[in-house]
C-alpha cells in the first residue's frame, strides 16, 4: 500500500482564539500525525492582492474567527480555488445575528420569539408577556454585549450603543444550556452552565446522551448555513430543544477527543476532495 504524503494545512484563526483549546488541539493532532500546519493569523499580517504566495501549496485552508479581516482572506482563498472549512458564507451567515435568526424562522427551525429593529421600536412592539428579553447586538460574541430586560420601561433606559438590535425572549431553564456540537455528520451533545441563572450545584459542562432529535436538528442547521464545524446553544423546552443560536467552529468544550476528530476530519476532508492527495 502506498504511503500517503503529508497534507499542507493552513489555519486561518484570529490571535484571541490561538490559545484556546481550539484550534490549538486540532493543529497539535495533525502534527502529531506529520501533516505539515501553517497558522495564518490576519490580525499580524499584510498582502498585496495581486500576491497569492500566502495560498502556496496548501491542500486546505481551515478558519476560527470572523473578523473582518479573516473573512476578506477567506474569500479570497475561495476565489482562488483553495478548498476550505468553513465556508465563507457559511461563516458570515451566523456571523451577522440578525440574518441567522431570519434564516432558522425561515426555516422553521424553534426559536425563541425574536424581534429585530431599533429599541425604542422593540419596546413598543414586544407584548409584555414576553419579558423578559435578552437584548443582543447584532455582531456580538462570546456573550458579550448581552443584556438582560424585565420590562419595556427597563428596555427603553438601555444606553444600547448601535441603532438597531436584536430581541430575543429569555426561556427560562435550570441553569444550563443544552450544547450541540457538530464535526461533518457527528454530532455530540453536551449540557454546560449558563451565563444567566447559575444552576445550584453547578457542574462544568458534561457529555449528555444524544437524542435523535438533537441530532436532526443540528444536522437540519448545518445544512442551512453550509457548515461542516460548528456548534448550536440550545435551552430545553417541554415541546423540544429551541436554537438560541448557531456559531461556527466552537471549543467543542465537552467532546471526547475533540482534536483527534477534528484532524481526522480535516484529513479525510482532503483525501476525498483531491484524491491524488
Amino acid at each position: 500500500m502506498a504511503t500517503l504524503s503529508p497534507l499542507v494545512i493552513g489555519v486561518l484563526v484570529e490571535t484571541r482564539y490561538l490559545a484556546q483549546a481550539q484550534p490549538s488541539g486540532m493543529i497539535a493532532a495533525l502534527r502529531e500525525r506529520g501533516h505539515v500546519v501553517r497558522i495564518l493569523d490576519p490580525d499580524v499580517s499584510a498582502h498585496e492582492l495581486t500576491d497569492n504566495a500566502w495560498l502556496d501549496e496548501l491542500d486546505l485552508l481551515v478558519c476560527r474567527g470572523r473578523s473582518w479581516g479573516l473573512l476578506c482572506l477567506l474569500s479570497w482563498a475561495e476565489a482562488r480555488g483553495v478548498l476550505t472549512i468553513n465556508r465563507h458564507r457559511g461563516i458570515s451567515g451566523v456571523h451577522n445575528k440578525a440574518e441567522m435568526s431570519i434564516a432558522l424562522a425561515t426555516a422553521h427551525i424553534p426559536t425563541p420569539r425574536t424581534f429585530f429593529g431599533a429599541v425604542e421600536e422593540i419596546a413598543r412592539l414586544a407584548h409584555p408577556s414576553l419579558y423578559p428579553l435578552i437584548l443582543k447586538p447584532i455582531f456580538g460574541d462570546n456573550c458579550r454585549g448581552l443584556h438582560v430586560v424585565g420590562t419595556a420601561g427597563e428596555l427603553r433606559q438601555v444606553d444600547w450603543p448601535e441603532p438597531i438590535a436584536l430581541a430575543q425572549q429569555y426561556l427560562p431553564s435550570d441553569g444550563y444550556d443544552l450544547k450541540l456540537y457538530v464535526v461533518g455528520d457527528e454530532v455530540w451533545s453536551t449540557r454546560k452552565p449558563s451565563p444567566f441563572g447559575a444552576a445550584a450545584g453547578r457542574r462544568e459542562a458534561h457529555a449528555v446522551p444524544l437524542t435523535d432529535a438533537w441530532r436532526e436538528l443540528a444536522l437540519r442547521c448545518g445544512r442551512l448555513f453550509g457548515l461542516d464545524l460548528y456548534g448550536l446553544d440550545c435551552i430545553e423546552t417541554p415541546e423540544g430543544a429551541v436554537v438560541i443560536e448557531v456559531n461556527d467552529f466552537p471549543n467543542y468544550t465537552g467532546v471526547p477527543d475533540a482534536e483527534e476528530r477534528l484532524a481526522d476530519y480535516v484529513a479525510r476532508r482532503v483525501r476525498m476532495e483531491l484524491p491524488a492527495r
